[in-house]
């Protein structure tokens, strides 16, 4: 849903948040399709197998790998940002 402005458009995302041990802040991804992702991390969370974890987000961060002890939680977030024309 985007929004009119007089100094933009108002769109919505949805980032990634991973939540990791030892990390007082949690990792900020963006994906094409954050949903997909969120549901594969929830199910590697849950179980007791370890794997390296790599992504290839779009955003300030371009790559990034975790093991998959390491994460604690993950959650999706909404976000409001502004497009300048």
């Amino acid at each position: 849903m985007a929004q009119q402005t007089p100094q933009g458009t108002i769109q919505t995302r949805q980032a990634l948040l991973i939540f990791c041990k030892d990390s007082a802040s949690p990792l900020v991804l963006y994906f094409d399709n954050p949903q997909q992702i969120y549901e594969d991390l929830k199910n590697l969370v849950n179980s007791n197998e370890v794997k390296l974890v790599e992504f290839e987000p779009i955003g300030p961060i371009k790559k990034a790998a975790l093991t998959s002890d390491n994460i604690i939680a993950v959650a999706l977030q909404e976000e409001q940002y502004l497009v300048q024309q």
